[in-house]
C-alpha cells in the first residue's frame, strides 16, 4: 500500500452541489467522489470498474465569484426551453490530495500523470487542472496535536471537537436497478481561520497533514 500526494492548480472551478438547480452552488472543496471520477479516468478505467482507494482533500482559493450559464431544460417530449442559471465559481484554487491505494494502482497513476496522456479536469469538463507536484511519498509520522493550516474535509470519524460547516459527501457508487445509489460520508469543512488543532492525525513527509475519509482502506 502506497500513498500518492498531488498539489494541483486550477484558474477557475465549479464543484456542483447536487440537487442546486436553478444556482448552481459550488462546495469550498472538491467532494471525495469527484477526485475519485477524475482519479479513475487517469486510470483509464473502464465502465463499471473500481479501483479502491482512500482519499484526503485539502487547499485555498482566492475568492467565489459568479457566473452565468445557458441552462437547458426539457418540457414534455420535444420543447426545449432555456435560461440564464447563475453558477457560484471559485477563483485560483490550490489543492494537495493524499491518495492511498494499492501499490500497482498508484504507480499506474503516477505514470499516466507524469506521461501526460491528456488534459486532466476536476469538477466540470471545462474545469482544467495544472499538476504542480506529484510524488509518492516515503515517510508518514504521527502527530499528536497539530494545527489546521489549509481549508479540509475532516471526516467524522477524526473531528471529535473541531468546529465547522457539516457535509455529507459522495464517495463511491453502486448501480442499483439502473440507478447510482451513493456512499457518502459525514464531514466537517474546517477554514484555517479557525485556528483549530486535531489530535492523532497522520503527517507527510513535507509536514503536511493527511485527512483521510475512511479509517480503514476502503474495498471493493
Amino acid at each position: 500500500m502506497q500513498i500518492l500526494k498531488l498539489k494541483l492548480y486550477q484558474e477557475t472551478a465549479c464543484y456542483k452541489k447536487p440537487f442546486a438547480m436553478k444556482v448552481a452552488e459550488t462546495y469550498p472543496l472538491p467532494p471525495y467522489s469527484t477526485v475519485i471520477g477524475m482519479l479513475h479516468k487517469i486510470l483509464q478505467a473502464k465502465p463499471g470498474q473500481y479501483f479502491p482507494m482512500n482519499i484526503s482533500i485539502q487547499g485555498e482559493y482566492e475568492s467565489i465569484f459568479n457566473n452565468y450559464q445557458n441552462l437547458r431544460m426539457y418540457k414534455g417530449k420535444d420543447k426545449v426551453t432555456a435560461m440564464p442559471r447563475n453558477v457560484h465559481q471559485l477563483l485560483n484554487v490550490n489543492l494537495i490530495i493524499h491518495v492511498e491505494a494499492e501499490d500497482e494502482t498508484i504507480n499506474k497513476i503516477y505514470k499516466n500523470i507524469t506521461n501526460g496522456i491528456e488534459t486532466f479536469t476536476l469538477g466540470r469538463n471545462e474545469d482544467l487542472v495544472r499538476i504542480d507536484e506529484i510524488k509518492i511519498l516515503k515517510e508518514i509520522e504521527n502527530a499528536e496535536e497539530v494545527e489546521i493550516v489549509r481549508n479540509c474535509y475532516i471526516p467524522d470519524w477524526m473531528a471529535t471537537g473541531i468546529k465547522g460547516i457539516n457535509y455529507r459527501l459522495n464517495t463511491t457508487y453502486e448501480i442499483v436497478d439502473d440507478i447510482r445509489q451513493w456512499d457518502k460520508v459525514n464531514v466537517k469543512y474546517v477554514e484555517k481561520s479557525t485556528n483549530e488543532a486535531i489530535q492523532q492525525v497522520k503527517q507527510d513527509e513535507d509536514g503536511d497533514n493527511i485527512y483521510f475519509y475512511s479509517k480503514e482502506m476502503p474495498h471493493i
